[in-house]
């Protein structure tokens, strides 16, 4: 009886239990669900990965090695979303280059802080050549990004650098009709239209001595990665100087025999070509400063020079022209620079009477081109509205004395500065100094109203 009984009890159990495990999920312990493990069906694996968006490079690195690597995400899809276009500037842009524009704009195309062009995929911009490309048969096209450097024009796939041009697009300097401090306002860059012209510099010309009182141009973070290995060009007038044969001016033995008549003889004495002390082409906006091929050359134009003895433009300039512009890419600055001279300067004439030099002089006698007594680069941030002037004095020939006494203008700051590495002291190299914008201005009337509220760009 007790062991009939005790079977009874135990069946009667087991199905109570039973039936409760199918009617109630509470009676299973929570640790149990914890711990179970949990099968991800094929469906579930596909739904999710149809979600490209929300699945980054990073992420899918994460999982390269899990079985659902193969059902990643559509090419397609990872294309569009990643991948844009990049092109080097240097040596990543062809020979014979077109003018690279921002789409509706007269702004060149930008570039980064490493100096390369950065597109999205889809992105649209301009090119133009003076007559045709090589490949098209148009002047103006517009590219759009396919990926990496293929861009896509007129629906045809082109390498970046299969976009040239039959020939160079040409400059121009170009007069606004306006006047500035001392003279007339110039404009220099690109005419792609009647109604758009890319404009590159600009400066204040002064037709009666024919000198430019300053170029005004940029510097951006990524311009010390300009172009390199493009070629000098002779230097054009640009239909101002009244015509005038101005390269002819500037060949050593003409400069010399212009200096002879001006100081009565003995002139021989102040040139020394083997040591680089004559008068050069010196450039105010200078070639490096510009990253684009089109650009650069865009320097070569009498009204960007001044008679620059050579040793000083080779010198203590060429450590000011590269100091700021390392400076601008490596501090992320975005600066505005005006280029200029001041003055004439003199020589001894062989009465001992200092005598003004120019390189050449009018039909009543008066000179032009004159060779300047300083150069000047004023440097302003446009962020933080500071500032700087750097001063070269432009004769290698006086002495201390009369550099201290003519030549500066501004009390000198030039020992807080620690980005150009100069010798300042040098007068070979060419005497230099650096002030604060509102002390050199107070000086120098032929520039436009500047001001660096935020102190001293150093």
């Amino acid at each position: 009886m007790k062991l009939g009984t005790t079977l009874f009890l135990l069946l009667a159990s087991a199905c109570c239990f039973l039936k409760g495990c199918e009617a109630d999920s509470k009676l299973i312990p929570s640790s149990v669900i914890d711990e179970a493990p949990i099968t991800i069906e094929k469906e579930e694996t596909v739904n999710v990965v149809e979600q490209p968006e929300e699945i980054f490079e990073s992420e899918i690195k994460e999982v390269k090695d899990e079985y659902v690597k193969p059902l990643a995400v559509e090419p397609r899809a990872l294309e569009a979303r990643a991948i844009g276009c990049k092109v080097s500037i240097r040596g990543g842009l062809p020979q014979r280059q077109p003018i690279y524009i921002q789409t509706n704009s007269s702004e060149f195309y930008p570039y980064d802080a490493s100096g390369n062009m950065v597109f999205d995929a889809g992105e649209e911009f301009d090119l133009h050549c003076p007559k045709a490309f090589s490949s098209i048969s148009k002047s103006l096209i517009t590219a759009s990004c396919v990926s990496g450097t293929n861009f896509k024009v007129d629906g045809t796939t082109y390498s970046f650098k299969e976009l040239t041009c039959t020939s160079w697009p040409a400059f121009i300097a170009e007069k606004t009709g306006d006047t500035c401090e001392g003279g007339i306002a110039v404009r220099v860059g690109f005419k792609v239209s009647s109604s758009r012209f890319i404009e590159q510099y600009n400066l204040c010309f002064n037709e009666d001595e024919e000198v430019t009182r300053y170029v005004h141009h940029t510097l951006i973070p990524g311009g010390n990665f300009y172009e390199t290995g493009v070629e000098r060009l002779t230097f054009g007038t640009g239909d101002l100087f009244n015509g005038k044969k101005v390269d002819n001016l500037y060949k050593t033995a003409r400069q010399i025999a212009t200096i002879n008549a001006d100081l009565g003889g003995d002139a021989d004495k102040y040139f020394q070509a083997n040591k680089n002390i004559f008068l050069s082409r010196g450039h105010m906006a200078a070639k490096a400063d510009f990253t684009y091929a089109n650009q650069q050359r865009a320097t070569f134009l009498f009204v960007n020079i001044a008679p620059q003895w050579q040793v000083f433009n080779a010198g203590n300039w060429a450590k000011v022209e590269d100091g700021v512009r390392a400076k601008v890419t490596k501090a992320g600055w975005y600066v505005d620079c005006y280029t200029g001279v001041y003055g004439v300067t003199t020589l001894p004439n062989i009465d001992g009477v200092e005598t003004p030099l120019y390189l050449s002089r009018d039909a009543n006698n008066n000179g032009l081109i004159p060779v300047p007594m300083l150069y000047f680069r004023v440097v302003i941030e446009r962020t933080s509205q500071k500032g700087i002037v750097f001063v070269g004095v432009n004769n290698p020939h006086l002495t201390l004395e009369q550099i201290q006494a003519d030549y500066i203008l501004c009390t000198d700051v030039s020992d807080r500065v620690n980005y150009i590495n100069w010798k300042p002291t040098d007068i070979m190299a060419g005497y230099s100094y650096a002030c604060e914008v509102s002390d050199f201005k107070s000086q120098v009337e032929n520039l436009p109203e500047l001001s660096a509220p935020g102190g001293l760009l150093l």
